[in-house]
């Protein structure tokens, strides 16, 4: 029943996305990210659906007219660069299993592309970004949920077969999009935007969002996950000072663990005990002598790297290029386990370089749609979610330390979501008074701005007559 229930979805998705293709976006974040085939039973799990949704999406891209032109941005050129770098050491590649992967890559890269061409307008935007954030609150919610239930007795694991299947990858996952629930929490709570049928009830809305937040935050810790964990004490700080009540929150913690004596479960604690005691753990050590190798590999050919897929190699040729021998057998950790030593392994410092460059932009950009956006009534939800993704690869460049996910398609969909932001915001005219319900894709009324932004004696009064009169909420806790 579950798979024909995802097959309705997806096959009925179709009709929809060659008429309307920016469907066809979601539908495939939503396939990539969350991988809801992969929770089915029988035929679904092998099907292509991300494929046919793919296919359906770039048919209607050509024949359609509702599409604007590629803005070349600075991390739209910097991605083409990377596209033709990662094809040109493909083809020096030393495994012949490099081009499996650089199938995957493209496609990824592709939907990049395609996304801003899509994607316009403030209700298309904060659509795509409820899917890819809700695609792995999915998980976040559900694991929160069971591990508080069963006392963490389990890890939080993804679905099988997927970018998120392994504890660790879906940790960084949710670190990633955790920034980006607190603020669609503090979004639903305060009827920023009108999202239609989303925001008919404002209240509702925001404390289960709030819920799903805290929830994550809670499977985040029992995925039992070390890099998780490292990239949630690294983005705690940003969220600490982003929330409100934070006096409520502190007591709240020093009662649970006083009167109420919460502790955490043995397990949990042993595993973590085990980052002090690294050179101990095979596991680690693994690790340290895997990112040996690639950057050895690098030092030998510095602008080409290995290629794709080098793990494929002969163990005897990826031994000669290890630093050391474990005792642990068999001696062949191939796995980079680290997003950077994954990138120059497989593309030399040259592709390194590049790639970070597009991070560093897409970071860069993000300050600056945060900084300005304050100060157009009507934008300012551009900033807050700015913020989050700031933060959220922050997280993602923190854990990914310990995690081979350089080609993470999450990581690519925050690059797009940035593109179309800096667009957006780009694109803004003069504000003029409007009224409410008067709003099309192109012209955008505004809307009650978020409570925490500090306004500029300049632009109180623009901000004031562009504003609704209707009152705003109470502050959500």
């Amino acid at each position: 029943m579950r798979d024909i229930l995802i097959l309705i979805i997806i096959g009925g998705s179709l009709p929809f996305i060659l008429f309307m293709p920016w469907i066809g976006v979601l539908m495939w974040y939503w396939i990539g990210i969350m991988n809801p085939h992969r929770l089915g039973w029988t035929f679904i799990t092998d099907m292509p659906v991300a494929m046919m949704v793919g296919v359906v999406t770039l048919a209607a891209l050509v024949i359609t007219r509702d599409r604007k032109p590629l803005p070349f941005t600075r991390e739209i050129v910097v991605l083409l660069i990377f596209t033709g770098y990662i094809t040109v050491t493909t083809y020096f590649a030393w495994s012949h299993m490099a081009w499996v992967q650089w199938d995957t890559v493209m496609k990824i890269l592709l939907m990049t592309f395609v996304t801003p061409m899509l994607i316009y307008g403030r209700t298309r935007t904060l659509l795509l970004i409820l899917v890819v954030a809700g695609s792995i609150a999915f998980y976040g919610f559900k694991g929160g949920l069971f591990s508080i239930l069963t006392g963490g007795a389990h890890m939080v694991l993804g679905p099988q077969r997927s970018f998120i299947a392994g504890n660790t990858d879906l940790g960084l996952a949710m670190i990633m999009v955790l920034p980006m629930l607190l603020i669609i929490a503090r979004m639903f709570r305060e009827n920023w935007v009108d999202l239609g049928i989303l925001s008919r009830s404002p209240k509702i809305a925001g404390y289960a969002a709030y819920s799903v937040f805290w929830l994550t935050a809670a499977a985040i810790i029992f995925t039992y996950s070390r890099g998780a964990l490292l990239g949630l004490l690294a983005i705690a700080p940003f969220m600490f000072l982003k929330m409100r009540r934070k006096g409520s929150l502190i007591l709240a913690a020093v009662l649970a663990v006083t009167v109420i004596g919460v502790t955490l479960p043995e397990r949990l604690v042993s595993r973590w005990q085990t980052i002090q005691t690294y050179e101990e753990d095979h596991s680690a050590m693994q690790r340290v002598q895997a990112w040996g190798v690639n950057w050895n590999m690098a030092v030998e050919r510095p602008l080409l790297g290995a290629g794709f897929n080098n793990v494929y190699i002969p163990n005897s040729v990826w031994m000669s290029y290890a630093n050391f021998e474990g005792p642990w057998h068999p001696n062949t950790a191939r796995v980079a386990h680290s997003l950077y030593f994954q990138v120059i392994g497989h593309h030399g410092f040259g592709g390194f370089a590049v790639f970070m460059t597009m991070i560093l932009f897409t970071l860069l950009t993000l300050n600056r749609i945060r900084r300005q956006s304050r100060h157009i009534p009507g934008k300012e939800w551009m900033g807050q979610f700015a913020w989050a993704m700031q933060v959220g690869l922050f997280g993602y460049l923190v854990a990914g330390a310990f995690l081979d996910r350089a080609y993470f398609d999450l990581m690519f969909a925050m690059v797009a979501i940035t593109i179309i932001l800096r667009r957006e915001l780009d694109t803004v005219e003069a504000p003029a008074p409007q009224q409410v319900g008067t709003e099309n894709p192109g012209h955008e009324s505004s809307s009650p701005a978020p409570r925490d932004f500090v306004r500029t004696p300049e632009n109180v009064q623009a901000s004031h007559a562009a504003t609704t009169d209707r009152p705003m909420s109470r502050q959500a806790p």
